[in-house]
């Protein structure tokens, strides 16, 4: 059997929708335009392939690719979003340490959303706070919480659904309900 266009568009639209998972908590907008993508490359391409001339045997083929990818999506896509948040710590390490530093050690709870930062207490200092400011912008997160047992980084956000990393404070294990990426670090 060769490879014609079809074929390879059915690939390729699986390959993409697979790898679309890695950009998932890094850059959002990308994710879903490789998704969006990858779903309509691999559904036009299996629609050529079942309504053109070709046989039975070549059609089959095609509907287990489908089938197995449908299949292994789940397992692939929460490894490839657990990665994409490993990846943004791995890339951000040092920026994210002297964010936790400095929030670690404030009382109450402190928001830094854009260019503004609620910190009720009064705490922190005037090079602190454009500290945060310049490294929320560097993170390319949109807000940074803390908490008085956790920095949250949110990542994406949109109506009721948010994305984002929580920092630990405390050794205490309440953090049973969300997902263990490494450390402190916490979906």
């Amino acid at each position: 059997m060769t490879l014609k266009n079809k074929n390879i568009g059915l690939i390729t639209g699986l390959i993409l929708m697979t790898v679309s998972f890695l950009f998932y908590a890094r850059l959002h907008d990308t994710f879903q335009l490789l998704l969006f993508c990858g779903v309509l490359l691999s559904l036009l391409s299996y629609l050529i392939i079942l309504c053109s001339k070709g046989t039975i045997n070549t059609k089959s083929i095609s509907t287990m690719v489908v089938v197995c990818a449908i299949l292994i999506q789940p397992f692939t896509s929460s490894l490839f979003i657990k990665a994409s948040y490993l990846i943004f710590l791995k890339y951000n390490k040092k920026a994210l340490t002297e964010v936790n530093n400095i929030l670690g050690k404030q009382i109450g709870d402190v928001v830094v959303l854009n260019g503004i930062i609620t910190d009720k207490n009064k705490l922190l200092t005037k090079t602190e706070i454009e500290t945060l400011v310049k490294l929320r912008k560097e993170l390319g997160v949109y807000m940074i919480a803390k908490s008085s047992d956790e920095i949250y980084y949110g990542l994406w956000g949109f109506l009721d659904n948010r994305l984002g990393v929580h920092f630990q404070l405390k050794n205490e294990n309440q953090q049973y309900l969300k997902n263990h990426l490494f450390g402190k670090w916490f979906l």
